[in-house]
């Protein structure tokens, strides 16, 4: 792989850190606070709703296609904007504790998931017009291993830190990494496009979603829709066995974001030689047996030793599970508006996810854990057995990893 390429790659890992930070802080924190307080499964899955900028996010990526600096760059142009706005949100809520005013400290979240969203599709656009062919899966590892990596920093050490330097300072640290992707951008040009913005990106758009057809938009939902149903109570069930919030930011958050970032590179690496609809197929099938196993397993006590490797496992294989959608997503973009057909592809697979943690939490309130997980998991082994039709039937653009 050529320096250009390790440097493209290098930019695209910074940047999906940076937005995977304010994730991986609410993702930890909120449910386990939650339900310490006796909020019950459907209220926390509920929750998930505060993710809802990265679910409307196609609203605007179409202006993302369509204007930008040329002196700038089409997608420098968002990319800068968003990234002070990521600045300035986490400065302010240095200066708000949620024991004073949770009101204030949600609503921030959601004005720094707007930029982080924002980001993203910029970021995204820039990718599809970059990469292609033997790219397309290490570059998908870096936006899946970075984003984990953002959400173990904001989920994981954070938290860890939490007791040490305290809320602000949490947040005067998650400042100074956003400054520190920010400067990075400042000094990265961005090659100039050989093809002019698109003067009417909605047409092409609605084109393009005729194009994809149903068939395809149910699958990639669906892809993360079998997870999530049982994923999402994963850290309320630890609640209930008896784990406190360091045991659960070290097993789930440390050590599971680690266990994600592994199998992404793996991923990648097969998505390179085999495809995606191969390297889909195992690690679908392999999360789904993971799920169920934690099913299983729920029914006793669950201790470390039994919890710690099956959730490495389902960890893994949920992070090539995404590595493969979105080689399959990047390989079907239009180049030409990259940013929005990308971003609705993305918004497709994670409204799996937005639907399947209430339904999952509502389930689990009603019959309990091991049901829901086993569940999951069968859905998740459904999708594998799928993919092999899914790979003749979903082909990718010219240059792409088939």
């Amino acid at each position: 792989m050529g320096d250009a390429v390790s440097r493209r790659l290098a930019f695209l890992f910074a940047l999906y850190v940076c937005q995977g930070l304010p994730g991986g802080f609410l993702a930890v924190v909120l449910p386990v606070v939650l339900r310490e307080q006796g909020l019950d499964l459907k209220t926390i899955g509920l929750a998930g709703f505060l993710s809802a900028p990265w679910l409307l996010k196609f609203l605007w990526a179409p202006l993302v296609d369509r204007y930008g600096s040329q002196r700038l760059g089409r997608h420098r142009s968002w990319l800068i904007p968003a990234q002070v706005g990521m600045l300035g949100v986490t400065l302010a809520l240095s200066l708000v504790r949620p024991e004073d005013d949770l009101g204030l400290v949600v609503l921030l979240f959601l004005v720094l998931n707007v930029f982080a969203a924002t980001q993203d599709i910029a970021v995204d656009g820039w990718a599809v017009r970059l990469l292609e062919g033997e790219e397309l899966g290490p570059a998908n590892s870096a936006q899946v291993g970075g984003f984990k990596v953002g959400n173990l920093l904001g989920g994981g050490v954070l938290v860890g830190l939490l007791g040490t330097i305290g809320w602000a300072g949490d947040f005067w640290l998650m400042s100074a990494l956003i400054g520190a992707v920010l400067m990075f951008v400042l000094l990265t040009p961005e090659p100039e496009s050989p093809r002019p913005p698109p003067r009417r990106v909605l047409p092409l758009l609605w084109a393009s979603l005729r194009r994809q057809g149903v068939a395809f938009w149910g699958f990639i939902m669906f892809a993360k829709f079998g997870e999530t149903f049982g994923g999402a109570l994963t850290k309320p069930m630890l609640v209930d066995h008896g784990y406190t919030k360091e045991m659960i930011a070290l097993l789930d958050g440390l050590i599971g974001a680690g266990a994600v970032i592994g199998g992404a590179a793996l991923a990648g690496a097969f998505v390179r030689r085999r495809g995606w609809a191969p390297t889909l197929a195992v690690c679908s099938i392999v999360q789904g047996l993971a799920l169920a196993a934690l099913g299983v397993a729920a029914l006793g006590d669950l201790p470390v030793v039994t919890f710690a490797p099956i959730n490495v496992v389902e960890a893994a294989a949920g992070g090539g599970v995404a590595v493969c959608i979105f080689a399959l997503a990047m390989g079907r973009a239009d180049p030409s508006i990259g940013a929005t057909d990308f971003t609705a592809m993305q918004v497709m697979y994670m409204a799996g996810a937005f639907f399947a943690a209430p339904l999952g939490g509502a389930m689990g309130d009603a019959v309990g854990y091991t049901p829901v997980f086993c569940v999951s998991g069968a859905l998740a082994v459904v999708l594998g057995l799928l993919c092999p039709v899914a790979g003749r039937r979903f082909q990718v653009r010219s240059g792409a990893v088939g």
